[in-house]
């Protein structure tokens, strides 16, 4: 998976901005504008909001926004997926469920890294549940076939529909990982993918 170019960027400046509040307001100013102008050459339509508190207040932060773009949702998750491992910033998403707002949700096509999926169409069942964390791994059954499907962009593509369904926050609280499966399985109860949320809160 190639990592971005504004992660190199970031990398290279991150001590820069998490000392943005003792630059004066013309290097602060041209700190933020090259931030932006990197992550508009990944993506100019991705939203951000920095947070950089006082000094001993807190950590940083970057949280990047799709709003209510959906095209952007797979650009999104590629740029977290990506995003370096540190301590020191705080990043995430800020995706909601787009079936909480949306009553014909299941029943809109999606074109996903070129893969067209209708959350419809998505079955799902318990594969497992973490003893710990409560995180479940799911089965994930398509109306397609995918043995000609690139794994990753499909992998990426089913990602970001259960997103969409469950919202960001919920799915990584409740979702440690799901594998897709090319036939139904024998003796699983299949369930839709509309039943998903009630299904995970349920237990």
């Amino acid at each position: 998976m190639k990592t971005p170019s504004f992660w190199l960027w970031f990398i290279a400046n991150e001590k820069a901005l998490r000392g943005i509040n003792h630059l004066n307001i013309r290097k602060r100013s041209k700190l933020i504008y090259w931030f932006s102008k990197h992550l508009g050459y990944y993506n100019p339509k991705i939203g951000f909001r920095l947070i950089v508190p006082l000094e001993n207040q807190g950590t940083p932060s970057i949280a990047f926004s799709a709003g209510e773009n959906i095209e952007l949702r797979p650009d999104i998750l590629h740029l977290m997926k990506t995003a370096p491992h540190t301590k020191k910033w705080i990043i995430t998403a800020s995706l909601t469920s787009l079936a909480d707002n949306d009553p014909d949700y299941f029943e809109k096509g999606n074109y996903i890294n070129g893969i067209y999926l209708k959350p419809s169409n998505i079955k799902f069942w318990g594969l497992s549940i973490h003893p710990d964390t409560r995180q479940f791994f799911l089965g994930i059954v398509l109306d397609l076939p995918i043995a000609k499907k690139d794994e990753n962009l499909l992998y990426e593509a089913v990602e970001s529909i259960l997103i969409d369904t469950l919202g960001e926050e919920r799915y990584y609280h409740y979702i440690e990982d799901f594998c897709i499966y090319s036939e139904l399985p024998e003796d699983e109860d299949l369930l839709s993918l509309k039943d998903l949320k009630q299904y995970l809160e349920g237990y």
